[in-house]
């Protein structure tokens, strides 16, 4: 057996966690058990941590966490971790790491699929603006506390949205997109803003205990409840620095669904006004109007509902007006009175353009 080989197989045997004495190893490979010490040396000048075993039967072993065999993959398997790492960065989560994983992966592709994983990585962008800018060790160590059920710290930028930068209804009708920064589960955090601001107070060290990841939009979000305000709230990743997990461990408590919250916290809480709509068409139908980045849609008893935030009604007239369906406002009710006036300026309109 080729001291290569003999070599990832004792990787194979020492990833069990099991000791085993050089005579025992000598035997199975064959081998004196001076081989076996100097194969053991060889490993440990490559890094992996193999112990000694004292007594008369001892030997070595190895912490199974400590040991990574390589890994065998199948031509699929590879292609679709290749691919995978490909399309990282449209995750925000393109790392150095991942693209020397992509490129030892495509070495060990078949031609054809070789290609494949070139063309996915050349064809795939993100255009600008709306990569996530998400610090991968930031994502890991987030994980890592909420599987551990420990405390995490971070400092944290909130934006302030200026008042020139409140939408004004001569400009260009948009749809509610902004991303609130760090809001309350039940209500809007005061100041709270999107992403397109500019104006950033200072930041603050905040202590959570985490619950969940969320992707949603062009963002990472963490659900947590924030120990120092008593309170659910939801975090963009992206204006997150110092992440650390701690070892100060908690008790999970009952909390509101983390999808749910972080949607609410998008498309409605960050807003000076909530707007709630009934409609008899479809979900699918609901989506072609609200993108589900801007408004939240859900089945109810009635109807569908739909949730979502604007900064002034006068566009929310507008929008409604654009709509090729039957729909009714539920929430609030100065937007029937927009509508009425709305509805008063382009009868006005027609009148003047037929006399």
């Amino acid at each position: 057996m080729r001291s290569e080989t003999r070599l990832l197989t004792l990787l194979s045997l020492f990833a069990s966690g099991r000791g085993y004495t050089a005579a025992e190893l000598a035997a199975r490979f064959d081998v004196t058990p001076r081989t076996i010490r100097r194969d053991i040396a060889e490993l440990r000048d490559l890094g992996y941590i193999i112990s000694s075993i004292p007594g008369l039967a001892g030997g070595y072993r190895a912490e199974s966490r400590t040991v990574l065999p390589p890994l065998q993959l199948e031509a699929g398997e590879a292609l679709a971790t290749a691919v995978g790492l490909a399309l990282l960065r449209g995750a925000g989560l393109d790392t150095e790491h991942a693209d020397s994983a992509t490129t030892k992966l495509r070495e060990m592709l078949p031609t054809a699929m070789r290609a494949t994983v070139a063309d996915i990585a050349a064809a795939v962008s993100v255009s600008e603006g709306n990569v996530p800018g998400v610090d991968i060790d930031a994502v890991i160590t987030l994980a890592s506390a909420i599987n551990a059920s420990t405390i995490a710290t971070f400092d944290y930028r909130k934006m302030q949205r200026t008042e020139a930068e409140v939408p004004s209804v001569t400009s260009a009708p948009v749809t509610p997109t902004a991303d609130p920064i760090a809001v309350r589960w039940a209500a809007p955090d005061s100041g709270v803003t999107d992403a397109n601001s500019s104006t950033a107070e200072p930041s603050t060290l905040r202590r959570v205990e985490p619950i969940r990841l969320v992707v949603f939009g062009a963002h990472w979000y963490v659900f947590a409840f924030d120990l120092d305000r008593d309170d659910h709230r939801v975090f963009r990743l992206d204006r997150m620095s110092d992440v650390h997990a701690t070892t100060l461990s908690f008790t999970p408590r009952d909390h509101p669904d983390a999808e749910a919250a972080v949607s609410a916290a998008v498309t409605t809480t960050a807003y000076p006004h909530t707007v709630v709509l009934r409609t008899a068409a479809s979900v699918q139908e609901a989506k072609e109007w609200f993108s589900t980045r801007s408004a939240t849609i859900t089945e109810a008893a009635d109807g569908v509902r739909i949730t979502c935030g604007f900064w002034d009604l006068r566009w929310v007239t507008a929008t409604l007006a654009a709509i090729p369906a039957e729909i009714e406002v539920l929430h609030p009710p100065e937007l029937i009175d927009s509508l009425r006036e709305h509805a008063a300026r382009a009868q006005a309109v027609v009148e003047a353009s037929i006399s």
